[in-house]
């Protein structure tokens, strides 16, 4: 969000945002407490009885401010109670209302958690109903655009992070086979523990093999060494989040990067209209990415599109020996690289958003 807002100079974009605390920086901004989170059975009610279209106190406090922010229109990001919002925005006043989705709340908020799972259905139809209801959205990626389409008969756009051309390396890199590591990396979320385990698993056979020693380096990973099977600890390495500026130096010094979807077919519908947001690190620290996860996904399409790694669509050992064979010898180039970038997160995605924000 930031990045699309940096480059939208003719535009005013005044934040406003909730949660634990202030963030530093945005004071003026802040309009209080989360509606979700806390204690288990509290959350869960409140929450239902926002996905619900319930009355919920806190969320008519939230929409109350904004009504009393002198804006010309609405710019809402869809996470959690941010799509209750939108819908009470556009009852509530005629300003238009425009809407960034990232991850669907049914199949990707509620499908990945054990709080929120049983409020799906509750979740979808207060979905399709807030979309109808905006004035327009846009979507992170083409499997979303049509899964919407399919929910509701709207058009939506595809938008995603901007990077501007100079964020690209510009020197071709290739794995140094006399190295005695394999050294990887991953920076954010991993979505299935045993999807990954299977990994690791895979990857610590196949550096053996190569007479060399496994190491996946994980920035600001949810799971911890206990998470890890004994045989597997010394094959990675966990370390806290970093700011991209930091962390992108690190990265340009692993052999490859991994990104990971679930096979689950609980997940499916995350797995193909989600994408991952690391996705733009990755290609800023130009290094091969060995993708795992369905064959549908969006990580898959975007690693069969720009040529950038090797995709494993299984959990099949053999079957991730030989991609991690193919990324071994992988060779990156500045203009598959550029490619990717121009693609994907090209200044189109500021027109984009110019777009809907100006025609609101």
């Amino acid at each position: 969000m930031r990045s699309l807002i940096a480059g939208l100079s003719d535009i005013s974009v005044s934040w406003y945002y909730i949660g634990d605390s202030v963030v530093p920086g945005y004071e003026n901004g802040y309009l209080g407490k989360a509606v979700m989170g806390g204690k288990i059975i509290n959350d869960i009610w409140q929450t239902w009885k926002m996905l619900a279209d319930r009355k919920v106190a806190h969320i008519d406090n939230l929409v109350k401010q904004l009504l009393q922010v002198e804006c010309d229109e609405y710019w809402i990001v869809s996470h959690n109670e941010g799509l209750r919002v939108a819908l009470e925005l556009t009852r509530r006043q005629t300003r238009p209302v425009h809407m960034t989705i990232h991850d669907d709340w049914a199949g990707a908020l509620c499908a990945r958690s054990v709080r929120y799972r049983l409020l799906s259905y509750w979740a979808k139809k207060l979905t399709v109903s807030t979309l109808k209801a905006a004035t327009s959205f846009d979507v992170v990626s083409s499997g979303m655009r049509d899964y919407y389409w399919q929910l509701t008969g709207i058009k939506s756009e595809v938008c995603h992070r901007y990077l501007s051309q100079d964020a690209i390396r510009h020197e071709d890199t290739v794995i140094d086979t006399e190295q005695p590591e394999i050294v990887a990396g991953h920076i954010g979320s991993i979505y299935s523990k045993a999807d990954f385990i299977t990994f690791l698993s895979v990857f610590l056979e196949f550096a053996i093999a190569k007479e060399k020693k496994p190491m996946l380096k994980m920035w600001g990973c949810h799971l911890t060494m206990n998470d890890i099977p004994a045989q597997l600890k010394g094959s990675v390495c966990f370390y806290e989040t970093l700011p991209e500026e930091q962390v992108l130096p690190e990265l340009a010094k692993c052999a490859f990067l991994y990104a990971m979807y679930p096979f689950n077919d609980a997940l499916r519908i995350f797995s193909k209209t989600s994408l991952p947001t690391k996705l733009t690190s990755y290609l800023q620290a130009g290094r091969p990415i060995l993708g795992q996860g369905p064959a549908d996904s969006t990580l898959a399409a975007f690693l069969s599109a720009n040529s950038l790694g090797a995709m494993w669509v299984s959990t099949n050992k053999e079957e991730g020996f030989e991609c991690l064979e193919n990324i071994f010898s992988f060779k990156v180039g500045y203009q598959q690289l550029e490619n990717a970038r121009r693609q994907y997160f090209g200044g189109q995605n500021l027109d984009i958003v110019r777009r809907a924000l100006l025609n609101c």
